[in-house]
């Protein structure tokens, strides 16, 4: 209730990324879009609540489909907050089999089974009420 707490949102997805929660560190984005009024499909009756939604993208890479659900079980629990999903597109991340076959590497099927194997792009937002009799 009140403001966004857009420094509070930010800190908790960059410790969610330090946890380890999303495993790659070559893709880890988002975007907060300013706050604007909400308006829920089918429409609520907010009371003297005033709805707002800061919009959020979010990019990342994963190992596998469980990393996506644990990601937003941590977002939901582990920072303060109304988030809501709007939708997400899973894409799988084509590896071909020479891609970690060097001689530098020396255990190629460790880095392989690493590699990660699918593409998130999700997008939804943070949800404020605003008292519309406060000033």
């Amino acid at each position: 209730i009140g403001n966004d707490q857009r420094l509070d949102w930010i800190e908790g997805l960059e410790n969610i990324h330090k946890q380890n929660r999303v495993r790659s560190l070559m893709i880890f984005q988002y975007a907060i879009a300013p706050q604007q009024l909400y308006t829920p499909t089918p429409p609520l009756d907010s009371g003297n609540f005033e709805l707002n939604l800061s919009g959020m993208t979010l990019q990342f890479e994963l190992l596998h489909e469980e990393q996506l659900i644990d990601f937003f079980d941590t977002l939901r629990t582990g920072i303060k907050g109304w988030f809501i999903l709007d939708h997400c597109a899973l894409e799988r991340i084509a590896i071909s089999p020479g891609d970690n076959e060097s001689p530098a590497n020396a255990d190629n099927s460790t880095v392989h089974a690493l590699a990660p194997r699918l593409k998130a792009e999700c997008a939804g937002g943070w949800l404020t009420l605003k008292n519309r009799n406060a000033k």
